[in-house]
C-alpha cells in the first residue's frame, strides 16, 4: 500500500492510500508520525495509523468542544462518538481529562452556580439538571451541597421579578404555584414566601396535587 499526502485548508494535510482518499489530518501531526510522502505500508500499518489519525482528531475535535462550552464527559463522549466511534471517543475524554480540560466535578459546581444564579433553581431541580448532563449523583450531591441557598429569599425575588403582576388572581396564583414547583420548590417554602410578600388566598384552593 502506498500513502500519499495533499495540502490542504490551512495546517491540513489530506490523506490518500493507493489514491483512495482516507483522512485530514494536522501538518504537525503527519510530520511527527514517522510516515512520509509516498511511504510504502503493510496493511497492518495502515490500519495502525488510521486508527491514531482518528483518535487524534477526536481529542482535537474534543478539545475545540470544551474551548467554547464546557461539558460533562458523558456528553462529550457521546458528541464525538457520532464521528469519531466508541474507542476514540473514549480515548480522546480520557486525555482531556488528564490535562484537567474535562472535569465533572468543575462542570458540576459550575452549572449548579449558574442554574441557581441565573434561573433560581432550588437544589432538587438541580439535581435533576446535573444528572441528566450525565453528572453522578455523588458528584451532583456534593455540587448541590456547596450552594448559598436560602428558598425563601430566591421565591421572593422570583415573585417580584419573573412572576411579577401575574399571580394576582386565583388562576395566575396557581400557574405561579406550578411553575416555582417545577424549579424545584416546596408548596410549604412557596406558601412561606407568599404569605411574606402579603399575597393572600386560600392555601387549600391554591395547593396543587
Amino acid at each position: 500500500m502506498i500513502l500519499t499526502v495533499k495540502p490542504g485548508k490551512g495546517d491540513k494535510v489530506h490523506v490518500y492510500i493507493d489514491g483512495a482518499y482516507q483522512t485530514t489530518v494536522d501538518s504537525l501531526y503527519f510530520s511527527t508520525c514517522g510516515l512520509r510522502d509516498g511511504a510504502e505500508l503493510s496493511g497492518d500499518e495502515a490500519a495502525k495509523f488510521l486508527r491514531d489519525a482518528n483518535d487524534r482528531r477526536a481529542f482535537n475535535k474534543g478539545a475545540g468542544l470544551l474551548s467554547y462550552q464546557d461539558r460533562t464527559r458523558r456528553q462529550l463522549v457521546e458528541r464525538l462518538r457520532e464521528d469519531f466511534g466508541e474507542e476514540a471517543a473514549e480515548k480522546a475524554a480520557d486525555r482531556l481529562e488528564a490535562l484537567r480540560l474535562l472535569d465533572d466535578t468543575r462542570f458540576a459546581e459550575n452549572y449548579a452556580s449558574e442554574l441557581l444564579r441565573r434561573k433560581k433553581c432550588a437544589p432538587r431541580r438541580i439535581m435533576q439538571e446535573l444528572l441528566q448532563k450525565g453528572v453522578d449523583r455523588e458528584t451532583a450531591e456534593e455540587a448541590v451541597r456547596g450552594l448559598d441557598f436560602a428558598a425563601d429569599a430566591c421565591i421572593i425575588e422570583l415573585l417580584q421579578t419573573k412572576f411579577a403582576g401575574k399571580f394576582r388572581d386565583e388562576k395566575g396564583l396557581r400557574r405561579t404555584i406550578a411553575a416555582l414547583q417545577r424549579l424545584g420548590y416546596g408548596y410549604g417554602d412557596i406558601r412561606s414566601a407568599l404569605r411574606q410578600i402579603e399575597i393572600e388566598g386560600d392555601e387549600d384552593e391554591c395547593e396543587l396535587d
